[in-house]
């Protein structure tokens, strides 16, 4: 279940630019993978409120640069050093996607239907993300992964884990 942006006021939070590479305007680029259609040459995408168009992007043994057109030199490119990439339009979610509001107070249960608990914000991270869940107080993070959660039905307010020993329990 991979990472999906999260929502501003003007748009949608696609992205972020990292440190300019080389001398020719190129920026890295933190951006999942299901983004990266949103960086084709030729789009159109918004850094502190100012259209910027993509010149090129380029994956590298650390993840993606992106390069746009007008910011073509080394200085140009540390000016929006940093910034969040906004685009107007959301990509289509495949079946096994959900954005992190629509996860954000579901209610939790066990596969038999007794309630655990509630969704408090989704987390994302590098080997898997994970579910910040409430329980009578306490607050455990479960990886969001269908082997601990089989079932996520958002139109009637709830999803199922499989809770194994440990997972959502206190350290004594």
């Amino acid at each position: 279940m991979p990472e999906s942006n999260s929502s501003t006021e003007k748009g949608f939070v696609v992205g972020r630019l990292g440190r300019p590479h080389g001398l020719d305007g190129f920026l890295g680029l933190y951006a999942d993978e299901s983004e990266i259609a949103h960086f084709d040459p030729g789009k159109t995408v918004s850094i502190e409120d100012r259209p910027y168009q993509v010149r090129a992007v380029r994956r590298t043994d650390r993840g993606f640069q992106v390069q746009f057109e007008n910011v073509s030199t080394r200085e140009a490119a540390e000016q929006i050093r940093g910034q969040d990439i906004i685009v107007g339009v959301r990509r289509q979610l495949a079946d096994d996607e959900y954005w992190p509001e629509q996860l954000a107070g579901l209610l939790v249960r066990d596969e038999t239907g007794r309630q655990i608990g509630v969704v408090k914000r989704w987390v994302p991270g590098s080997a898997q993300d994970r579910l910040a869940i409430e329980v009578d107080g306490s607050e455990f993070e479960v990886p969001f992964v269908a082997e601990f959660v089989p079932s996520v039905v958002v139109d009637e307010g709830y999803l199922e884990i499989r809770p194994i020993p440990g997972l959502i329990e206190p350290l004594a």
